[in-house]
């Protein structure tokens, strides 16, 4: 039963962020929604779901280097988020390889594409390795996720954190979002094949520094 949670959390996951952050195609008789162009950028958003703990001290991060000004918005937000109980409740552990946090998705992306929700295309090296992976999200996919959005709460609150994420860091490439988590030595320090630890320690200090009231 578990397995089956994780898998269709897994699906859930990755269709929404294919779909929050695509950028929309003109053409509507192509059949495609919009396009979401690298795994990289995956890895990192999905990194982002699922540490409420790295995205409250991310979202500090833009604050201290005045990427933004929300700072009222900002600690609501990341209050909600330990209101919530989110760092032990939403938490889903990733482990750390070669470049950094990463979890195979390729049955995820096999199945979506065996549904009708995407497209995908990527080119091969002559090494046999597969490069510059593009994914396509189809009218089908985009209809499917608006009709969950009104019918599955657990569609609604990975939506929602997607928008937030998008909102704030949309702009990052995969890449920039993947050098910003190497800053901390819970991700960075950890060996292969090892869980990224969690950094609730440091966000509830630097919650109170800035903001002087506690998590």
């Amino acid at each position: 039963m578990e397995d089956y949670l994780k898998k269709f959390r897994d699906r859930l996951r990755i269709m929404i962020i294919l779909y929050t952050f695509c950028d929309p195609l003109e053409d509507k008789r192509s059949g495609k929604y919009g396009v979401f162009r690298s795994e990289i950028k995956i890895q990192a958003l999905d990194f982002l779901l699922r540490y409420p703990d790295f995205l409250s001290m991310e979202l500090m991060d833009l604050l201290d280097n005045n990427t933004s000004n929300d700072k009222e918005k900002i600690g609501k937000i990341i209050e909600a988020i330990y209101l919530d109980n989110e760092p032990e409740l939403r938490v889903e552990e990733m482990e750390k390889f070669f470049h950094g946090a990463y979890e195979s998705i390729d049955d995820v992306i096999a199945y979506l594409v065996s549904v009708g929700l995407i497209t995908h295309e990527s080119k091969k090296r002559s090494d046999g390795k597969t490069y510059d992976k593009i994914y396509y999200i189809t009218y089908e996919g985009s209809n499917k996720i608006i009709g969950f959005l009104n019918d599955i709460s657990a569609v609604e609150w990975y939506y929602d954190r997607c928008m937030l994420i998008k909102e704030y860091f949309g702009s990052f490439s995969g890449t920039e979002l993947k050098s910003r988590q190497y800053r901390y030595g819970e991700y960075s320090n950890i060996s292969y094949r090892s869980h990224i630890q969690n950094i609730n320690s440091k966000v509830k200090l630097a919650y109170f520094q800035r903001f002087n009231k506690s998590l």
